[in-house]
């Protein structure tokens, strides 16, 4: 059986204050759900949203988490829809893009009750097909988009 609240909650506290943040992993309960990783901290640490990564594996997401934590420590700031090529190597940029907070219940609920009623924002982080291709856009061919960008 899991951890009870109250010692998750203690867990995250300390991640936070040890490494700046948190990093939580959630695998599909139901048929078409995508796997998803996101931050928890990125809003106290650093004062920016909590971030959010759906279809890699655990320490791919965890990864790009982390980079995204590193440069929020030196000062970057996470703008939506805007091409950010400071995260990955090479010429590829990600999109960040606002979740809608009518899914916070359902896609951040580990971050509610660790902030339960400070209000934080969050983003999720999309990443280009090897053509440089986002989810919205034509030809794109990479990881399933379709549940991440029905709650932005």
């Amino acid at each position: 059986m899991g951890e009870d609240f109250a010692a998750q909650n203690q867990r995250i506290s300390d991640n936070i204050r040890e490494y700046g943040w948190h990093c939580l992993h959630v695998f599909p309960t139901k048929e078409g759900q995508d796997k998803f990783s996101y931050s928890i901290g990125f809003r106290e640490s650093y004062g920016a949203p909590e971030v959010l990564i759906f279809g890699l594996e655990r320490e791919k997401a965890h990864a790009l988490l982390n980079e995204c934590a590193q440069l929020l420590k030196g000062g970057h700031t996470i703008v939506p829809g805007v091409e950010d090529g400071n995260v990955l190597a090479g010429d590829y940029k990600v999109v960040f893009k606002p979740v809608r907070s009518d899914s916070f219940g359902e896609y951040l609920g580990t971050a509610l009750r660790y902030y339960q009623s400070k209000p934080f924002s969050a983003m999720i982080m999309f990443l280009p097909d090897r053509q440089n291709r986002f989810p919205w856009q034509a030809g794109y061919d990479d990881i399933p988009a379709e549940e991440s960008l029905a709650i932005v």
